[in-house]
């Protein structure tokens, strides 16, 4: 499209408005587009789409926090964090802006709106009290390494206009005797003292004290001060803990929190979303998207931000275009380097050594991608991908048959 350019630029800054009326017509050129054959176009315009959303639903709202709720002197960039007694090391880091420099998150539909129920009962404190009851002051994010659990307490701070006092519970764990309950203390002290959302990251480290038959009497007295403390602090602010080992926490930590929210592995929609905000800066058509994303499989947010910078990075030092043939060599030259490569048949190995079953697993996943783009992206005629994909129909017949008889 002639003047895309500028175009693509009138529609990120009317997007960002956040009109639905303008949204809406955004999405109708990007259909015409798409139905016209410009599908460059068209992915470029359904990123921006993906970005925005984005954007617009996690950025941080205009929460104003009755301080009511959240007691305490102001956080400036005056104060300084407690330190452990015997090393001078920082028990915490204070985060004035906790979603400066940090990516919006993308999560699925129904994380984003258990973010936005939280969210909702600060928004809503009068309504609560008239109730009887107040906002949630607790919650404990749990699930695999890499799915943005910090980035999300870190968003939720920011959604309520309060800074962070980012503490890791690794950090406060002490060889010395009786150093470790007091670092806790000292924290609780500390957080307890400022309008602030605390946040306790590798929560789990605690439970580690219990591989040494020797820790077991001071364990037993850093869980009741941490105990003691969380209790404490039940109605000055916001606690937010966060471990990727659920199972090795005390069943009396889980009942301090008065929200568990698991943030687990990223469902297809959403891995799809991240991939084309991930590699937004290609222009990548979208059934490209969709087949990197079914080579990848289910990974992390985390996974699939180094799996697409490092395609961005290959494609930038070889100098290439970001055609979908390139596409399709760089990411095979990437897979055994990133861990991707499954050891089975799955579809990442199929990628690599059987282009015809992979055409064929691919075409049959119903994630709606065409021939055509197969085509482009394996350097070989339609005709081809419709014969692999015929075939491979038949073998599963096959398979079915023989399997029953």
């Amino acid at each position: 499209m002639e003047h895309f350019s500028a175009i693509q630029s009138l529609c990120r800054i009317g997007l960002e408005n956040g009109d639905g009326r303008f949204r809406k017509q955004v999405e109708r050129l990007r259909d015409r587009l798409t139905k016209a054959g410009d599908e460059r176009d068209a992915a470029t315009l359904s990123a921006l789409l993906a970005n925005v959303t984005s954007d617009v639903s996690l950025a941080p709202s205009n929460v104003e926090v009755s301080r009511s709720l959240v007691v305490g002197d102001e956080l400036t960039g005056n104060v300084h964090p407690p330190v452990d007694r015997e090393t001078s090391v920082p028990l915490a880091e204070i985060l004035l802006a906790p979603s400066a420099g940090q990516p919006s998150p993308i999560f699925d539909e129904t994380l984003q709106l258990a973010m936005g129920a939280l969210v909702s009962e600060w928004q809503n404190a009068e309504a609560l009290k008239a109730l009887g009851v107040e906002p949630s002051r607790s919650c404990l994010f749990y699930g695999p390494p890499g799915t943005g659990k910090t980035l999300a307490a870190l968003t939720l701070a920011a959604k309520l206009n309060l800074p962070v006092v980012n503490a890791r519970i690794d950090g406060l764990v002490s060889s010395f005797l009786g150093t470790t309950a007091r670092n806790i203390a000292n924290l609780f002290d500390f957080a307890n003292r400022y309008r602030c959302v605390l946040i306790l990251d590798e929560f789990d480290a605690l439970a580690k004290m219990r591989d040494d038959p020797h820790e077991l009497g001071e364990l037993k007295r850093v869980v009741n001060t941490l105990l003691q403390n969380l209790d404490a602090r039940a109605n000055k602010g916001l606690t937010i803990a966060i471990t990727n080992h659920e199972g090795l926490l005390d069943p009396a930590v889980w009942r301090r929190f008065q929200n568990h929210v698991r943030i687990g592995q990223p469902d297809l929609p959403t891995r799809l979303e991240m991939l084309r905000t991930f590699l937004g800066s290609l222009e990548l058509g979208d059934d490209v998207i969709k087949t990197l994303s079914y080579v990848a499989g289910p990974r992390s947010g985390s996974d699939l931000k180094t799996f697409a910078d490092a395609l961005r990075r290959s494609l930038a030092l070889s100098g290439s275009e970001a055609t979908p043939r390139a596409i399709t060599l760089a990411t095979k030259t990437l897979l055994p380097r990133l861990g991707i490569e499954d050891s089975d048949m799955g579809p990442a190995r199929l990628f690599l050594v059987n282009e015809p079953k992979f055409i064929g697993e691919v075409l049959h996943a119903d994630l709606g991608i065409r021939q055509d783009s197969l085509a482009q992206m394996f350097d070989c005629s339609q005709s081809k991908i419709s014969r692999w994909s015929g075939e491979w129909a038949s073998d599963e017949k096959t398979a079915v048959r023989t399997a029953d008889a």
